[in-house]
């Protein structure tokens, strides 16, 4: 398998925890007393697990606010969208109606000049 075929969840906790690994192993080498090494692949499986788990959520929780926000911002996308269009509509519905009064004030200023 492929490193760069991993998710990064299981990259980031593999790195992890061999870093992990080398250094207990140098510590348990060099300056622990009385040191049970059948507990060093133990401890490094049960930090492979602790640490999956824990980087396995994060990721997935990460994924799913960056999801959140990707729609709450096409959401406001939408809406600002929707308000120029109606701002347009409400200003081509206002040229319009002014249009027509102005039409209707100038023929109603025709009549009342025949009449007088």
């Amino acid at each position: 398998m492929k490193w760069q075929n991993l998710p990064r969840w299981a990259r980031d906790t593999i790195s992890v925890v061999g870093a992990m690994a080398v250094l207990l192993v140098i510590y348990d080498g060099f300056f622990a007393k009385n040191v049970n090494w059948v507990l060093v692949p133990i401890q490094i499986v049960v930090a492979l697990l602790a640490v999956g788990v824990w980087s396995f959520f994060s990721y997935r929780s990460q994924q799913k606010r960056k999801l959140a926000e990707e729609q709450k911002q096409a959401a406001a996308k939408k809406r600002a969208i929707d308000r120029e269009q109606k701002k347009a509509a409400g200003a081509k519905m206002a040229a319009a109606t002014r249009e027509k009064n102005l039409a209707r004030n100038q023929s109603g200023q025709q009549q009342q000049r025949h009449h007088e």
